[in-house]
């Protein structure tokens, strides 16, 4: 099979065609849901799914590749191949699509000489290591070998950060390098701005928006790339980001399916973005830099998408349906919901403190000052930072580059939180005994994944020196925490009713067979939750999410350990379920019409 983008025109084996496209990443959804997920985008009546590579999750540590399970994207290429679908693969290596910073691994900060996403030398070694242990993995799977890979794309949305051909043609050379020879192009905001600096003339340039297709599509054709452009929506936003503490927007499906037939009637081809979004498990989500405030994401990454973050239709899938099946009749077909439950109540019956676990988690580093977490080639979780005060270091203390949110105590009682948000973020620190032990754990948050921000994007603290005379404190134990392995956790029987951070464990007992659930939000304030091991993520009770989705695949018939780890201490022992997300109201996003 041959696919191409020319002469004004997309081309399956030479003749016109119209890739109808949904955004599906592989990374989001147990393995086991693949399949549900792409045959209900095949069943709307699409005919492409698009992913992109998540090299942050593929190289959580320098050297350390992970391609199986969840990360698995080559199975996940063959499910879509197998249901007759074509595959757009969007390699990055920045990628946005809301993760820790865009995609790039966290670690890549505590290089040093490091610029992000232009000809730094530095930044291109590291990108073409992933490249060089990614990309020959998709070669036999490209439509040139007679696999479902029909297109990959250069970057992303280059022209809203730089302006760097050279860097933008060195991500060719090594994609070609890689033996990547299908159809290569750029996807960019449909500003003059973005389409004259983030194309090269050699790829067809793609655009993405919300609303309205003709005078985006108007917009393309008038701005000169050097190449005869087709019109290609490589990012229709059906949806929008959420993020935590902030009112939920919902993009109308009337609206999006009127967008879809807009396209379909001019000829074009299109990529809805997010077709189903799923769930930024364990620490992978980022965050946005919005008027001068970090903004985190949600766990939750459905982003009002055409399926829900359990892979249910919305209204939106309905509505596009109906549109699609106009224009290709007998191309959609009924789809079911997904089974889930509310499982019974379940009692944390078993709980360890935090500072009773850190030789459990972690190896000790001392220096004589703090350095950020990436100092470490750690890119998630937490990192803890210990050290001895006398009564004369009573006063008013301040952070050095906090990022983002710290937790500190004296002799184990917390005595303040501070935010990278908070305008006051002074600690008052009263020492009333002698060699007492002052504890301070920083939360990674979600890197931000869009600007000029990222660079400056490491976690964890650089100092902490009192306010008025500058004097540091020295002599820190520092332990990174990344939390991804808690085997080693020495619980005690019964559940302790405190403010310290600490892991609460329970068991739920399933007699038949695991359907998918929600978890309430654990009656505390904010942490992070385990099931048999694996972490389906954050919860924070700002809202607007208000339970966790877990996926039956991570469930199974007798006993499943169920971790909390609660920053502030629980008020109850309990945890509830639902059989379904539960999320604040929301507003309706107005349009650009």
């Amino acid at each position: 099979m041959k696919f191409a983008i020319k002469d004004h025109q997309v081309l399956v084996d030479d003749q016109p065609a119209t890739i109808l496209s949904g955004a599906i990443h592989y990374f989001r959804t147990c393995p086991e849901q693949w399949r549900d997920r792409l045959l209900k985008l095949k069943n709307c009546g699409f005919n492409t799914v698009e992913t992109y590579l998540a090299w942050h999750l593929h190289e959580q540590k320098e050297g350390v590749f992970n391609f199986s399970g969840r990360l698995d994207f080559v199975r996940f290429v063959e499910e879509a191949g197998a249901l007759g679908l074509y595959v757009i693969v969007r390699p990055g290596p920045y990628i946005c699509s809301e993760c820790d910073l865009g995609g790039l691994p966290g670690w890549l900060l505590g290089k040093p000489g490091i610029r992000l996403r232009c000809n730094n030398e530095v930044f291109l070694d590291y990108v073409r290591k992933f490249f060089e242990r990614a990309l020959p993995l998709l070669v036999p799977l490209q439509c040139t070998h007679n696999g479902p890979v029909i297109a990959m794309q250069v970057e992303n949305e280059y022209g809203s950060y730089g302006a760097d051909k050279a860097y933008l043609q060195r991500l060719v050379d090594f994609m070609h390098a890689c033996r990547i020879d299908v159809q290569l192009f750029t996807s960019d905001g449909s500003t003059e701005s973005c389409l004259k600096t983030g194309t090269l003339p050699n790829l067809p340039a793609t655009i993405n928006y919300r609303n309205d297709p003709r005078p985006n599509m108007k917009a393309l054709d008038a701005c000169d790339t050097g190449y005869k452009n087709a019109h290609v929506t490589m990012e229709l936003w059906v949806g929008k980001a959420w993020h935590w503490g902030s009112r939920l927007q919902h993009h109308e499906g009337a609206s999006v399916a009127l967008d879809i037939q807009d396209i379909l009637e001019d000829g074009g081809s299109v990529n809805c973005y997010m077709f189903h979004g799923g769930t930024n498990f364990g620490f992978s989500s980022g965050a946005n830099f919005i008027n001068n405030t970090y903004c985190p994401l949600l766990t939750s990454y459905e982003v009002d998408a055409i399926l829900d973050e359990a892979g249910n239709p919305t209204e939106k899938y309905y509505a596009i349906q109906q549109v699609v099946e106009k224009y290709r009749p007998g191309s959609t077909a009924p789809v079911k919901p997904a089974l889930s439950r509310a499982y019974e109540p379940v009692c944390c019956t078993e709980y360890v403190a935090l500072r009773d676990a850190l030789d459990e988690l972690s190896t000790p580093v001392m220096l004589p000052l703090p350095e950020p977490m990436e100092h470490f080639g750690q890119s998630f979780g937490f990192i803890h930072y210990s050290t001895t005060v006398e009564p004369f270091h009573s006063g008013t203390w301040e952070f050095q580059n906090m990022r983002d949110r710290a937790l500190v105590m004296i002799n184990g009682n917390p005595i303040a939180t501070v935010y990278r948000n908070d305008i006051n973020r002074k600690v008052p620190m009263n020492i009333t005994c002698e060699h007492s032990r002052l504890d301070i754990l920083v939360e990674n948050m979600g890197r931000v994944n869009y600007g000029m921000f990222m660079e400056s994007e490491k976690r964890g603290m650089s100092g902490f020196y009192r306010d008025g005379d500058w004097q540091q404190l020295n002599d820190w134990t520092i332990r990174p925490l990344p939390l991804d392995d808690l085997s080693k956790l020495k619980f005690q029987s019964g559940f302790v009713t405190t403010a310290q951070p600490g892991f609460y464990q329970a068991a739920l007992q399933i007699l038949e067979e695991p359907r998918d659930a929600f978890l309430r939000f654990p009656e505390g304030l904010r942490g992070y939750v385990w099931v048999n091991g694996f972490n389906i993520g954050r919860y924070w009770t700002i809202g607007p999410q208000r339970t966790l989705y877990i996926p039956a695949p991570l469930l199974k018939s007798g006993n499943n350990e169920i971790v909390v780890f609660e920053l502030h201490g629980l008020r109850s022992p309990q945890l509830e379920f639902a059989s379904q997300r539960i999320l604040d109201p929301m507003g309706i996003m107005p349009l650009n019409r």
